[in-house]
């Protein structure tokens, strides 16, 4: 069940359509997400978190291509990763 609730995730799809996919209660479910450790909340993380270091990695190859939006975001993500530091 985790490995369908990471694909699922990152597919980017709302908590309430897992659940119901994978047959889980909704309210749940986001309770786990949001608040707890479990294998649920680490496959939904995980699988959000693929999606987005995809879509970083294309940012950032188009951002060194010379698209101003992507360098635009690139260094909102340069910001937030110092910040974070």
């Amino acid at each position: 069940m985790d490995d369908l609730i990471e694909e699922y995730a990152a597919l980017l799809l709302t908590i309430d359509e897992i659940a119901m996919l994978v047959d889980l209660d909704p309210a749940e479910l986001r309770r786990e997400i949001r608040f707890g450790k479990t294998d649920h909340a680490k496959a939904y993380h995980r699988g959000k978190l693929k999606t987005i270091v995809e879509v970083r990695k294309q940012t950032v190859m188009f951002a060194k291509k010379g698209s101003p939006a992507a360098e635009a975001l690139v260094n909102d993500y340069i910001i937030k990763q110092k910040q974070n530091e």
